[in-house]
């Protein structure tokens, strides 16, 4: 019992850090965690918005949506339910790989997930690397629950027919835990009937999340961009360096040992949880983004430890310093790297540094918000702004306006021009090579678009003369004294 509140006394420390190194500014987010907070603000207000037009969120939306209700439109406690969420979680995985006999590896690798700067920077964007660690280590429980007492289609069942479908929903690297069921219930089964049961189970929970999200919106395959690797130990940088190569090839390198150490005859390769982990480690790759660098990180930590402070023969008879002085050593040198992408990431976000789309949004945001200080009070309701941009619900957050996705590339520039009916504003990418089309035609509209602001990641164009909806009339106020009709009208 000691031991139990000396450890939540030691989460709660961490919390309390963790919120005091998260920023407050609604910049940083990742574009899918942005949807899934405004449609919650949105049902929490009963505000029609045009946050419908974004596509169905993912599972987050879920998470949410009570903060919707009670504080809804605060980004800070989003974050400080995420901070709930991976200390649970941190609980969760210690315990897992404590029961398998390796507490000192568990606490160590606990430890070090915890104060790693890309943890950080998990919390503060919202990312799905969180609660995809989260669902993997729900999924596993669940399964241990389930065989304790195998009752067929009860709530341990389809609780992890949920997992399956929530997690592949997240990313690419959530179909490791559908897989890893499957592998399990074959080399385990329960019986035949349920090990059936389960079959069709994960199949559907799989084609019905597929129906209902239709992939991995904003998701896109490997460009050759080494950052997340490099992030795992330095944490994500705004800017790429040389140490950025050497540290994505030591992670690279560190990341094939463990997978190929953890195949021997070992408690995590057949364990769910663990082959969940490996396995999503691989699936992850094929995306490489910052959530794939968390898994790695997780994998690494509770995969690698425990091989690495497996007893040997050369230090039987020794000295205590000397079976452990080295890991002393180590673990102070991890430690230091950690703090120090730490305090780099404070001081990122005191000095508000901000990412290249990040800042093309923030001078989005400043131009609305000018254009709203100078309008003149009779003008404040007729001034409208609706911007189709390349990140609409970060925008939407950021300006507080209306924001929807890019139109489609029309055939002419006319046509465009006429299928951007009710915009004010353009944000994009010209860069990017999906919006090769749409630019082209945004070019040739000539004095009908106009650059408000060219910048490294982007552009931001504004329409001269948007086509707008009518403003709904008022209706006429009575004049004379109130009458008995006028009050029931």
């Amino acid at each position: 019992m000691q031991n139990r509140m000396l450890g939540y006394m030691a989460l709660l420390v961490w919390g309390v850090a963790a919120l005091f190194l998260v920023g407050k500014a609604p910049y940083g987010l990742s574009e899918g965690a942005a949807k899934a907070l405004v449609l919650d603000w949105s049902i929490g207000d009963q505000i029609a918005s045009s946050v419908v037009t974004l596509g169905i969120p993912d599972m987050r939306a879920l998470l949410w949506l009570p903060l919707g209700f009670l504080w809804p439109g605060q980004l800070f406690a989003a974050k400080v339910f995420l901070v709930i969420l991976l200390a649970l979680t941190a609980r969760g995985l210690y315990l897992w790989r404590k029961s398998q006999g390796q507490e000192e590896a568990a606490l160590l690798a606990t430890g070090l997930m915890l104060i790693a700067p890309l943890t950080l920077q998990q919390l503060d964007s919202l990312s799905v690397g969180i609660p995809l660690v989260m669902l993997f280590v729900l999924g596993a429980w669940m399964d241990r629950e389930y065989r304790k007492s195998p009752k067929p289609f009860g709530g341990m069942y389809f609780g992890q027919m949920v997992v399956c479908a929530f997690s592949f929903s997240l990313h690419p690297a959530g179909l490791a835990y559908p897989l890893s069921l499957l592998w399990f219930w074959k080399k385990n089964p329960v019986s035949a009937l349920q090990q059936k049961y389960f079959y069709v189970g994960v199949a559907v929970s799989v084609l019905l999340s597929i129906a209902i999200w239709q992939g991995w919106h904003g998701v896109s395959i490997w460009k050759g961009e080494i950052a997340p690797a490099a992030g795992v130990l330095f944490g994500p940088e705004l800017e790429s360096s040389a140490a950025s190569v050497w540290a994505a090839a030591f992670m690279f390198t560190l990341t094939l040992i463990v997978l190929f150490r953890a195949r021997m005859p070992d408690a995590f390769m057949n364990d769910l949880l663990g082959r969940t982990l490996m396995l999503a480690t691989v699936l992850g790759a094929v995306i490489l983004d910052n959530a794939w660098g968390f898994l790695v990180l997780v994998m690494v930590l509770y995969g690698g430890l425990p091989i690495l402070l497996k007893p040997r023969v050369w230090f039987m008879g020794k000295s205590f310093l000397v079976q452990r002085g080295w890991l002393w050593v180590l673990m102070f040198l991890v430690c230091l790297i950690f703090t120090q992408g730490d305090r780099a990431r404070y001081d990122q976000t005191k000095n508000h540094l901000l990412s290249l789309q990040d800042q093309l949004i923030e001078t989005f945001a400043q131009n609305v918000e000018a254009l709203r200080s100078t309008a003149k009070e009779e003008e404040a309701t007729a001034l409208r702004i609706r911007v189709a941009s390349q990140w609409p619900a970060r925008t939407m957050i950021a300006c507080r306006c209306d924001a929807l996705p890019l139109p489609p590339a029309a055939k002419d520039a006319k046509g465009q021009l006429a299928m951007m009916k009710g915009l004010t504003h353009v944000v994009l990418n010209p860069r990017d090579e999906t919006n090769i089309a749409l630019v082209q035609n945004l070019s040739q509209l000539g004095s009908e678009v106009e650059t408000v602001s060219l910048q490294p990641a982007g552009v931001i164009l504004k329409i001269r003369a948007p086509i707008l909806a009518p403003l709904p009339q008022k209706p006429a106020e009575p004049s004379g004294p109130p009458s008995a009709n006028n009050l029931v009208k």
